[in-house]
């Protein structure tokens, strides 16, 4: 499976904003198919939080990731949510097992 192993560096003082917003996060996420998991806090810097997404393959990470930027929640809700908020963010995709995580 292709994971990406997301790291958002925040405005300060977003963070809780940002997390706030998770929960209709992974519920989009969830309705085109990607696992999810986290989101998790840094422990070292208060502006930075870290979460997953899971596909099955290439083609589907592809597929998916283009149906939840071009849903309805990303783009009436989300963008709006995030999209202010963000300084920075590094996505990195990897191979591993699908039961490597605890998929929420």
């Amino acid at each position: 499976m292709i994971v990406e192993v997301r790291t958002y560096t925040l405005k300060p003082g977003t963070r809780d904003k940002a997390v706030a917003a998770f929960p209709a996060t992974l519920a989009a996420c969830k309705a085109v198919g990607m696992k999810v998991a986290g989101p998790w806090l840094s422990t070292e810097d208060p502006n930075v939080l870290v979460w997953m997404r899971g596909f099955p393959d290439a083609k589907a990470r592809g597929s998916m990731t283009n149906a939840f930027y071009g849903g309805s929640v990303w783009q009436n809700e989300l963008s709006g949510i995030f999209m202010p908020i963000l300084e920075k963010y590094v996505v990195v995709p990897v191979e591993m097992p699908e039961n490597a995580v605890f998929w929420v």
